[in-house]
């Protein structure tokens, strides 16, 4: 009696838990485990066009820029209007070719959904990602020119912090009742007491 074949694509360790004496008998098969390992049937997967993705740059001097868009009832084309407002402009089919040709409304008009494809000269766009890269160095730089060493007043500069040792905040502690001060409504306290059971 010929021994069945099965696909070889299924890893060997997968078969010998499906055909060892813990696995399931053939007769209890659901039909995708005998797809699974039928060799007839050829593993191929399902490739849909990413809507929004550009096939091919026809015009090299700009770069390309998906930007929020809304249209419907509730539109919304603010972010668009700034970006045209700062030398952005709308991407043609001039400019690209879409790999799903339904992002391409008309020749001047290429969305994804709420996202509309824009172009920008590469020379200002290098100029706008140094300017993005120069800020995040100096967020980083602990000797910064215009404000001296980073820390946690830069980052927060409406909390008010300072560094002090425990006794000092010890000593400026006022602890009160909570209960108490909920029913007045009058907060006197800025901290709490823990208390930790001692281990027997």
């Amino acid at each position: 009696m010929a021994q069945p074949q099965f696909d070889p694509a299924v890893p060997p360790n997968t078969l010998k838990q499906i055909l060892g004496p813990d696995g399931i008998p053939p007769s209890q098969w659901n039909e995708e485990l005998r797809d699974l390992l039928s060799p007839s049937i050829a593993a191929r997967p399902l490739h849909l066009p990413e809507s929004g993705r550009i096939k091919t740059v026809l015009n090299k001097e700009y770069v390309y820029y998906l930007a929020f868009d809304r249209c419907g009832s509730d539109a919304r084309h603010e972010r668009v209007e700034q970006l045209r407002a700062a030398g952005w402009q709308y991407a043609t089919t001039k400019d690209v070719e879409m790999y799903s040709k339904d992002n391409v409304k008309n020749e001047n008009e290429i969305r994804s959904g709420d996202r509309r494809l824009m172009k920008i000269p590469v020379q200002r766009w290098k100029e706008i990602r140094k300017a993005q890269n120069l800020a995040a160095l100096d967020l980083i730089n602990p000797r910064r020119q215009d404000t001296g060493p980073m820390g946690i007043g830069n980052m927060s500069p409406e909390l008010n912090t300072q560094v002090v040792d425990s006794e000092e905040m010890r000593s400026r502690a006022v602890v009160s009742d909570a209960a108490q001060e909920l029913l007045t409504g009058e907060i006197r306290g800025n901290a709490s007491v823990a208390r930790i059971p001692k281990e027997k």
